[in-house]
């Protein structure tokens, strides 16, 4: 199972750079995001390697260097909103989804990557009679766009999102009963809402194509002052659980914060899931004043490899 990372966390690293860097630190594996951009701070920050600034050189040498590197590209992280009012929009959001599909093949190595979106919206939209058909149409008409790419969509669950919820994220699946419409399974969405590793990872790796962690910590909103708790210049959120309990959540860099990466390892073992695992570090993380990409990565992989360690993975 190979230590990966994900270039999300790298919103302004150009490809001629981050994949030597992230290969010379020592992963093995990159999912890298062709995202336009992301919202950091309060600001639109363009993202560097987007889908629309790679010409078809780029696209080559990205496919030469990674090869060259025997690194693995497990996952294109190209997420989209599905739910969008506008019939105009709705369009846009998948003809650029298709796209993504196609840079899937084109950037292909041993195997085809699976592109990795989330589905938008808010918690609780899912059931609503106007944004359910929404999502479910349109992952629909991807999936039989992809089919013929020989494609995995997978659907990423997200912390107040439409897909939210362990249930809401098996109801999908099943719903959708398709074969190339999988989960983008990142723990740490279920971690902030205080539920048990083991039931999400027993649940929802079966279902699963790609895998992504972060470190992350939530409590209880109105819990006693914690100076120690907040990590300071670091982003959060807050959400609310299924027994109606509000918590704050921080997502955090590797050894921040409670996760328990050697146990999450062994229960992901057990549902015999080898592919590739990549880290994150959300845009909670990157919205920090000294916040350096590469030296990030670097104290990431560290962490990582002592979490295979102690769970006895190879990362090979």
């Amino acid at each position: 199972m190979r230590i990966g990372y994900n270039t999300w966390s790298m919103a302004t690293v150009p490809y001629q750079t981050f994949i030597p860097a992230l290969a010379d630190i020592g992963f093995r594996a990159i999912a890298i995001s062709v995202v336009p951009g992301y919202g950091i701070g309060g600001r639109q920050v363009p993202n560097a390697g987007a889908l629309d600034r790679l010409t078809g050189d780029d696209r080559r040498r990205i496919r030469e260097a990674m090869r060259e590197r025997d690194l693995e590209l497990p996952s294109v992280i190209g997420n989209q909103s599905l739910v969008q009012p506008e019939p105009a929009a709705r369009k846009a959001a998948l003809d650029m989804l298709k796209r993504e599909v196609d840079l899937c093949v084109e950037l292909a190595l041993d195997g085809v990557p699976t592109l990795n979106t989330g589905t938008g919206g808010h918690s609780g939209q899912l059931e609503d009679p106007l944004t359910q058909p929404m999502i479910l149409d349109g992952l629909g008409e991807l999936a039989e766009y992809a089919v013929r790419a020989g494609v995995v969509v997978c659907v990423e669950p997200h912390v107040n999102g439409a897909i939210d919820t362990v249930e809401r994220a098996e109801w999908l699946i099943q719903r959708v009963s398709h074969p190339n419409v999988r989960l983008d399974f990142d723990v740490s969405h279920f971690e902030v809402q205080d539920i048990p590793t083991d039931v999400s990872v027993s649940r929802l790796m079966p279902l699963a194509s790609a895998v992504e962690i972060k470190d992350q910590h939530c409590r209880r909103v109105g819990s006693p002052p914690d100076s120690g708790w907040l990590v300071e210049g670091n982003g959060s959120g807050r959400c609310t659980t299924s027994d109606g309990r509000e918590l704050e959540f921080q997502f955090l860099l590797a050894g921040e914060g409670t996760f328990d990466l050697a146990g999450y390892l062994r229960l992901v073992v057990a549902q015999g899931f080898k592919e590739p695992i990549a880290f994150e570090a959300s845009v909670q993380c990157q919205v920090r004043p000294d916040y350096d990409a590469v030296a990030a990565a670097r104290r990431i992989y560290e962490w990582m490899a002592e979490g295979w360690r102690q769970a006895g993975i190879s990362p090979d």
